[in-house]
């Protein structure tokens, strides 16, 4: 077994704590997946969605995350690949976009991740975001080490997404989760959204952070 941090409960509690909302977050959002009227109309009424609340490949990928975590106390690639194609085959109805089934399953079958990986949209490695969906524990765990939670997210990225965009995602992710626990005592939305921008890789994630800062005065969703 690797050798775990002194305070590795403290994290991993946090770990949880973030996976707990993840869930619920992503679950809820799964619901709102349908015919552009319906969703408007139901975000307008702020109307609850009916149950059953499913959650997605997203939280099946950060269940495979905090295994990690647990495990390692850190993010190994290679473990963490292997996990991911795991819980692919115990649950692929969770809604896997059509690259990730492929590349779990070249994974499960025995090919190494970093080539599959690599491999796919030509070459360029998939840029989506399924990466940042899923890596929020990451910035949980190592709260107190902003570092090393950008470091660990980029590494959380690498299995399946082999594009720079993708990964400045996960590491925008893993940033704010971080500093939302550094803040908690105090909030500041404008000041977590600037200093998570700041730590992101120049490319198009940022440039849409830099949007989303000088959206911070709507009143509706509807434009962001």
């Amino acid at each position: 077994m690797p050798s775990l941090p002194h305070d590795h409960d403290v994290r991993m509690a946090r770990a949880h704590l973030s996976l707990a909302g993840l869930s619920v977050g992503d679950a809820l959002g799964e619901r709102f997946f349908g015919r552009d009227s319906v969703v408007e109309r139901a975000i307008a009424q702020r109307a609850e969605p009916l149950a059953p609340w499913s959650w997605t490949d997203d939280t099946a990928m950060a269940l495979s995350i905090v295994e990690t975590l647990a495990r390692h106390g850190d993010i190994d690639p290679d473990f963490l690949a292997h996990r991911f194609a795991r819980r692919h085959e115990l649950g692929p109805h969770r809604g896997y976009g059509g690259t990730a089934r492929e590349i779990l399953q070249d994974i499960a079958a025995g090919k190494p991740w970093r080539e599959v990986s690599a491999a796919v949209f030509g070459g360029e490695g998939s840029r989506g975001n399924g990466a940042a969906m899923r890596v929020a524990p990451v910035g949980a765990y190592f709260a107190d080490d902003l570092p090393r939670a950008i470091e660990a997210a980029r590494r959380s990225a690498l299995p399946t997404h082999a594009h720079p965009d993708a990964q400045a995602g996960a590491i925008a992710v893993a940033t704010a989760a971080a500093l939302a626990w550094q803040m908690r005592a105090a909030p500041d939305g404008e000041r977590l959204l600037a200093t998570t921008i700041d730590h992101t890789p120049a490319g198009l994630t940022r440039r849409g952070l830099v949007q989303a800062l000088e959206l911070r005065a709507q009143a509706v969703p509807g434009p962001a």
